[in-house]
Formats: structure tokens, C-alpha cells, sequence
């Protein structure tokens, strides 16, 4: 029988299962994406609530084990609008790409830090924070790409532009969209060093070639919902 007593944890998803039941997808430090039944949560009057760093405590003998009892350990906080949206979806990328039981230590204090950073920041902060969330989830999941050189093994120049090649790299082209200045800024990741509107905008189409072939063609529920404002 497995126990496993407060360890940390995220809920990044939870549907109804049975009479009053949840089912709950966690992702956690120790034992990564898991799945629990919370029995009778439906009815509870104090839910379990995403964006929230949580204790969780689970047992069962199964594949489907049960959630015992879990502690918030975190400060109050509740996404509203366009934040909402953008912690939805990367809930729902690792619901997507992470195997369940696989651990990733280092991603799980790359999404606290970013669940913490969304809940301070604005608007247009919080796409830029987005954008390296995804890039440090392809790094951490195996498909990062090489920022500091380009496919012809010459340094990225920040005054130069380039094209992606999936499964390559960077080729610098004159015709490209992508600077060398985003891709050094990337390559940074540092928060307030914020690209402007339109390599902001060459970022989030250099992601979506980027997460496309491990998403495959079922689209994502989350991103729906910005092209529903």
C-alpha cells in the first residue's frame, strides 16, 4: 500500500467523478503529475482550491489512490481575467506534457515561482513571464533549443534576425522575425527584461512551433479562451 504524507503539491485540475467526488490532477515536487480521488469534496464547504502551494496527504493501493487531507501552505490568492486565463493554460500544459509519477523537481519551483510572480505582476508583464515559463518547460522536458549559437555554429547577434527550424535551431535570415535581442533575452530569462510588443508577439508564434508537435492536433481548452475576449 503507498502512503505519502504532506508533500508538495499544486492542483491543476479537478472534474467531477461519482455522486460527490473529485477527481484531482496534482502536480507534485516529489512524485510529479499524479491523479487522486477527493471522496465527498463536491459537498465540502471549504474546497481545494488551484494556484495555491499546498501539503497533500494520499494513500490507496490502486493506480487510482485517494487524497487523506491537505494543508495550504501559501499566501491568500485568487487570479482574476486575463491571469486567470494565462494560469488555466499553463495548468493545462503540464496536465498535457508531463507523464504521470515523473518527476520534475526543477520545473515544480519553476512553476511556483511563477504562479508567484503572475499573482504581482500586469498585463503585459505577465506574457513575457508566460513566454518563459513555456521556454523553461521545453528545456526542462528535453526539446530545448540552443540560444546561444545559431545552426551554423556562429554566436546569436543581438542586431541580426532569424528564422526557427524545428528540430534545428536558429538560421539567420534577413527575412526573419525572430531578433537576436529576444533570443538573448530568452536566454537571460530574467523577468524585467521585457521584449517590446512586436518580438513579444514573434515569441508567442516561436512557442506555439515550438509546444505544436508534443501538443498534437487537439487543441488547447485554456487558449481558446483568449480569442474569446
Amino acid at each position: 500500500m503507498t502512503k505519502v504524507d504532506l508533500t508538495p503539491a499544486f492542483l491543476i485540475h479537478r472534474r467531477a467523478f461519482k455522486d460527490s467526488s473529485l477527481l484531482l490532477d496534482f502536480f507534485t515536487l516529489e512524485h510529479g503529475r499524479i491523479r487522486l480521488v477527493g471522496r465527498g469534496l463536491r459537498k465540502s464547504k471549504t474546497p481545494i482550491q488551484t494556484f495555491q502551494h499546498l501539503k497533500i496527504s494520499y494513500s490507496g493501493r490502486g493506480e487510482l489512490k485517494s487524497l487523506n487531507n491537505w494543508e495550504v501552505d501559501d499566501t491568500p490568492r485568487q487570479f482574476k481575467g486575463e491571469n486567470l486565463i494565462l494560469g488555466m493554460y499553463v495548468n493545462e500544459l503540464i496536465a498535457r506534457l508531463l507523464h504521470e509519477q515523473d518527476s520534475h523537481n526543477k520545473l515544480f519551483k519553476i512553476y511556483k515561482q511563477f504562479i508567484q510572480n503572475l499573482s504581482i505582476n500586469n498585463s503585459s508583464s505577465s506574457h513575457w513571464l508566460l513566454r518563459l515559463f513555456e521556454n523553461n518547460l521545453l528545456q526542462e522536458l528535453g526539446y530545448g533549443v540552443d540560444l546561444t549559437h545559431d545552426i551554423s555554429g556562429n554566436e546569436i547577434q543581438a542586431d541580426a534576425h532569424y528564422e526557427y527550424q524545428h528540430q534545428g535551431g536558429f538560421n539567420r535570415s534577413v527575412t526573419g522575425k525572430i531578433s537576436g535581442k529576444l533570443i538573448n533575452q530568452l536566454l537571460a530569462n530574467e523577468i524585467d527584461n521585457r521584449p517590446k510588443t512586436l518580438d513579444l508577439k514573434a515569441c508567442r508564434d516561436l512557442n506555439r512551433l515550438r509546444l505544436q508537435p508534443l501538443l498534437g492536433n487537439k487543441p488547447l481548452q485554456s487558449r481558446a479562451l483568449f480569442f474569446s475576449k
